[in-house]
């Protein structure tokens, strides 16, 4: 049912009708819990749809971005990489059960479960945003990989030591300023042990001069998005760096 307003504008000749939602009718209340469950876009994105049910878990869904470029806890939206693309830019890394992946920026784990499937020793997801990071934990104790080396952290990526990594994926998680503090910290901590060899895949490279200055990281390749068409997620291109 639809209650219908009449409002008179001041200096305008005409009354000008307003439609006002009921909020007590049933299928108005369905509508609104539906809303932003992301049944719309796991429509569209089939295969995406396929590999979270696979993995048992569920990484569709919207945070917003907070702050501004340069700001200490700035970060982007949440946008989960799709499957096709990281089962992709794992295989061009050669990821393997050597591997200990590290996602910086998390979100609900997409990255982290999919590394874990295609192998890795170990899979760490980072993110700093609780509601997110709690909708991740949730993924892992739905998750069909039982028994795999899955661990997920609810913090500033400035506050972990991401020094184990050997493979580091971004999907330009922060800003210019975080960014060189994360790679300052990082290369601190290799050069304190005997550290593997490092592959990054830095997705939507919006700051790849901050690690093309860094002086202890070189580009391999440069790896344009695709997509089918029928996908509404976003195509970016990827950076693959190894250190020197």
């Amino acid at each position: 049912m639809m209650l219908t307003k009449y409002s008179v504008y001041v200096g305008s000749p005409t009354i000008r009708q307003t439609q006002h939602t009921n909020w007590n009718n049933p299928m108005t209340n369905l509508l609104r819990r539906l809303r932003g469950a992301g049944y719309k876009t796991r429509l569209q994105n089939p295969f995406d749809e396929f590999w979270d049910w696979r993995l048992g878990i569920k990484t569709f869904g919207y945070h917003p971005g907070s702050g501004q470029q340069g700001d200490a806890e700035w970060y982007l939206h949440y946008a989960p990489t799709p499957y096709r693309e990281l089962f992709r830019l794992f295989r061009l890394v050669n990821l393997s059960p050597d591997d200990v992946f590290t996602d910086l920026g998390s979100g609900m784990g997409r990255a982290v479960f999919a590394a874990s499937w295609m192998g890795a020793h170990r899979s760490i997801g980072i993110e700093l945003v609780k509601d997110l990071s709690a909708k991740a934990a949730d993924n892992l104790a739905r998750t069909s990989l039982k028994g795999h080396d899955i661990q997920l952290r609810c913090a500033n990526a400035l506050n972990v030591n991401i020094g184990d990594a050997t493979v580091l994926f971004m999907f330009h998680p922060f800003g210019e300023t975080t960014m060189v503090q994360v790679l300052a910290r990082l290369h601190e901590a290799r050069e304190k042990s005997d550290a593997p060899l490092l592959r990054i895949i830095y997705r939507n490279p919006v700051c790849n001069h901050v690690l093309e200055q860094a002086g202890w990281l070189r580009c391999f390749a440069r790896v344009e998005g695709e997509g089918p068409p029928i996908s509404t997620a976003g195509r970016y291109q990827a950076t693959l760096w190894t250190t020197n």
